[in-house]
């Protein structure tokens, strides 16, 4: 088995296993949170279920009570004849049939068990329930319902029996004499201690009994029931909670594992990406090299190509001079030989020497002046030619070599309707640095305007120099009125190859030459701003002493 295919089937495994424990974790959580909600079900049920037993013991033992109260109230009444306790016995009865507001401490089963079916019972917030509807809203069944209820109709046969007395009692009270010796008082004890009135007494708590020990009976078996689901649900919780756990634990081995793995891993790409940049860094090099010596060559090529072209405008410059001091020499030489065969032959006249003389002095004038140009010609093209080729600092006014610069150029210039001003200031001091960078720059940023802002000179409009000094730098600006450029162009001049008449002779190297002689070999700074429509400027900035700034 290869390498690769070995990397293959555990990267598969590895991947596979991930997937397998994260669908094992979600169902382990989803059970372990279905079994804990059962479980805290299952408890609130428990709750409930306790909840009820204590609530049907209070009603149990407040039945026991109100029947309790209502017999004493009953039975002192009959033995005092005293109204205000069968006042008491009306108000505690009131409250069993619903026509009075329970007290705060009665309980509300036991408010609806004794209020009659269809009555309204006076609640603060006016709710009318039945006892009937009441008790299943509770959980009570039908068996402990008719247990209250029928300790609801013992009750009100109790009650009957009561009502009897009471009508003895008033009978007593009616009649003159004493009441307490009264017949009609011994009938109302007979009746409230009779047998019947024992037995209903005894019906009502057995009925009250009954309910509470069938619905004690019933709780247990639910408590009993809901504790086991309670403990099972919590048991199973609890099993569905560590094997999450164990399932998270083992989730995070396989996750270091894996991540061991893919740094391993990483690593070794890392050391092939690193293989990798180190040959292509040896090969970008050598690429650097190359395109170096090719850009040395282009700029060498462009700069021969520029001094040609000064070499063919000084020739045709210097032409028209050279021709004019021929043209008059050859006519002063015929004209010599003339008067000396006259002065042989003895017929020189006076009138011809006098205007051979003058024709002599113009001619002889107009040759020097001939010759002189071509000299100066000569020696402006001889030491911007020198300065080119030689790279060497000296002394000079920028003023006077932009002058020649200008000068040698003047065959390109003449043809065209630009004008070029240089503004100067009066005290313009010598400033010492390469004269053939400036030459260079001078030159192709005048071609570059002609060509470019000026359509290859066949538009009007004006170069303009300006030269400033600020402390120990030159501020040479050049501007022209040409037609301008958008900010895309202008943002990228200065890049190498960039030209915007690729198909029809430029090579990009021009303004790219002018940034590497300012910028490193003037050791200063270019820029450029231009809009459309309203012409260029281009700002020089250098150290007037480049050897002290060198040095700095």
């Amino acid at each position: 088995m290869t390498e690769s295919s070995a990397k293959y089937k555990v990267t598969s495994n590895t991947s596979k296993l991930p997937s397998l424990i994260t669908l094992l974790t979600f169902i382990c959580t989803v059970v372990a949170l279905s079994f804990s909600y059962y479980s805290y079900h299952t408890m609130q049920e428990v709750q409930k279920a306790n909840e009820n037993r204590y609530q049907s013991f209070l009603l149990a033992d407040q039945l026991r009570l109100s029947s309790d109260q209502l017999t004493l109230m009953a039975r002192t009444y009959a033995v005092t004849g005293n109204e205000k306790y069968l006042g008491f016995y009306n108000d505690i009865l009131a409250v069993r049939n619903g026509t009075k507001a329970r007290p705060e401490n009665y309980h509300r089963v036991y408010w609806d068990l004794l209020m009659p079916e269809k009555g309204s019972a006076p609640f603060a917030d006016g709710e009318t329930n039945s006892f009937k509807h009441l008790m299943y809203k509770l959980g009570y069944t039908a068996q402990e319902f008719d247990f209250l209820e029928a300790a609801k109709n013992t009750s009100n046969q109790l009650t009957a029996i009561e009502f009897d007395a009471f009508i003895e009692v008033k009978t007593g009270l009616q009649k003159k004499g004493d009441y307490l010796q009264s017949e009609q008082r011994m009938q109302a004890l007979s009746l409230l201690y009779s047998n019947e009135y024992f037995i209903e007494k005894a019906k009502i708590m057995s009925a009250i009994n009954d309910f509470f020990y069938f619905h004690e009976r019933r709780t247990d078996q639910r408590v009993e029931s809901m504790q086991f689901q309670y403990y099972w649900a919590t048991n199973s919780a609890l099993l569905s909670f560590v094997l999450l756990v164990f399932l998270l634990l083992y989730s995070l081995y396989l996750s270091y594992q894996s991540k061991a793995f893919f740094i391993q891993e990483m690593k070794k790409e890392v050391a092939n990406r690193t293989f990798e940049l180190f040959e292509k860094r040896e090969q970008l090099k050598v690429t650097i090299q190359e395109m170096e010596l090719t850009k040395n060559q282009l700029v060498e090529s462009e700069k021969m190509a520029s001094l040609g072209n000064l070499v063919s405008g000084v020739a045709h410059e210097v032409n028209t001079p050279l021709g004019v001091s021929v043209t008059l020499a050859s006519h002063l030489q015929d004209e010599t030989n003339l008067l000396s065969e006259n002065v042989s032959s003895g017929k020189l006249k006076r009138s011809e020497l006098e205007s051979y003389c003058s024709e002599s002095i113009e001619n002889c004038t107009m040759l020097l002046a001939n010759l002189d140009r071509a000299a100066n010609l000569i020696r402006s093209f001889k030491q911007v030619a020198v300065d080119q080729s030689s790279a060497e600092v000296r002394e000079f006014k920028i003023s006077e070599y932009v002058h020649e610069v200008l000068l040698s150029l003047r065959s390109k210039l003449k043809k065209t309707q630009i004008k070029i001003d240089v503004q100067v200031p009066d005290d313009e001091p010598k400033v010492e640095t390469y004269p053939g960078a400036l030459a260079q720059i001078i030159t192709n940023l005048v071609i570059n305007a002609l060509i470019h802002a000026f359509n290859d000179g066949s538009e009007k409009g004006m170069i303009c120099f300006s030269i400033e000094f600020e402390q120990n730098d030159v501020k040479l600006t050049i501007a022209d009125d040409g037609k301008g450029m958008v900010p895309g162009v202008c943002a990228k001049i200065f890049e190498p190859f960039f030209t915007t008449q690729r198909g029809t002779g430029g090579s990009g190297l021009g303004l790219s030459i002018v940034y590497n002689l300012v910028v490193h070999q003037l050791l200063g700074s270019i820029s450029c701003r231009s809009t459309l429509g309203q012409g260029a400027v281009f700002n020089l900035r250098f150290p007037m002493r480049v050897n002290e700034n060198a040095e700095k």
